[in-house]
């Protein structure tokens, strides 16, 4: 697990600033470690899990960048991020969407290992791109380390962010 996980989290809620999240391949991984942390309440408001793609438009999501990109991709990422972000008029967002131990029996082009990720502050994008080895690993510890991923990667921005 992501070492700053809990700082990053109690750093949020010290500074009342409020995050969603968008899932697709970790499945709610995050909003749970989320909700992990005490006090988390008064910081996230709610998030969306969205496993197939009619659950991404439903919540926001424009088809057409699901259509252009496809859903493996960091535009998707950011367009998951930005619906839930308006949707729950916060600070920060979090989409994520990819695969995990298996190829995508709709899109034989999706890379097992493979996720997209953005994290918005405000109207500023941090697009992350990672890949794994899936070799021996469940799906529960390729969705974990996707997680720690994604913690390590906002505790990056918001330590940057003191730093100006």
């Amino acid at each position: 697990m992501c070492q700053n996980y809990n700082n990053t989290i109690n750093s949020l809620i010290a500074n009342a600033i409020t995050i969603t999240v968008m899932e697709s391949c970790t499945g709610g991984l995050v909003q749970s470690m989320l909700t992990d942390i005490e006090g988390v309440s008064a910081i996230f408001k709610g998030g969306f899990v969205t496993y197939s793609n009619e659950a991404k438009i439903a919540a926001g999501v424009p088809s057409d960048i699901i259509a252009k990109y496809g859903v493996y991709s960091a535009e998707c990422a950011e367009a998951m991020a930005r619906a839930a972000q308006s949707h729950f008029n916060s600070l920060f967002a979090i989409g994520v969407t990819g695969s995990t131990g298996n190829i995508d029996p709709n899109n034989p082009d999706s890379v097992v290992g493979e996720v997209y990720y953005c994290i918005l502050k405000g109207n500023i994008a941090y697009s992350y791109h990672y890949t794994t080895s899936v070799d021996s690993k469940s799906r529960g510890d390729i969705k974990q380390e996707y997680a720690d991923q994604i913690f390590q990667s906002l505790s990056t921005i918001i330590e940057k962010e003191r730093l100006q």
